[in-house]
């Protein structure tokens, strides 16, 4: 079975973020970046192969954010806030790392 990993990485200072899997609340929270190594929070979802769609709100700034995901094998989704205010995801096949 697949796995999603989804990391909060830069740029959070403790607003609330709304995590959204195929129109499905997953994950709220305050996430505040260690800066030491560069990861807020994260979650795991092991999940069957499957299109998904990962949708990313933080409410308090109006910024919403939204990527599909097609699971067959795992795959890792980055999430960060720029100093500019911009909210940016990526995938990757491999894990993100971290000191």
């Amino acid at each position: 079975m697949p796995t999603l990993k989804v990391d909060l990485q830069e740029g959070f200072s403790g607003e609330a973020v709304v995590l959204v899997l195929n129109e499905k609340e997953v994950y709220r929270g305050n996430p505040k970046t260690r800066m030491q190594i560069g990861l807020a929070d994260y979650r795991t979802f092991d999940l069957p192969p499957q299109h998904l769609k990962l949708e990313v709100t933080i409410p308090g700034s109006g910024m919403s954010k939204t990527l599909e995901l097609d699971l067959q094998h795992d795959v890792y989704v980055g999430i960060s806030v720029s100093k500019d205010g911009v909210l940016s995801l990526r995938s990757s096949s491999e894990p993100f790392g971290y000191l």
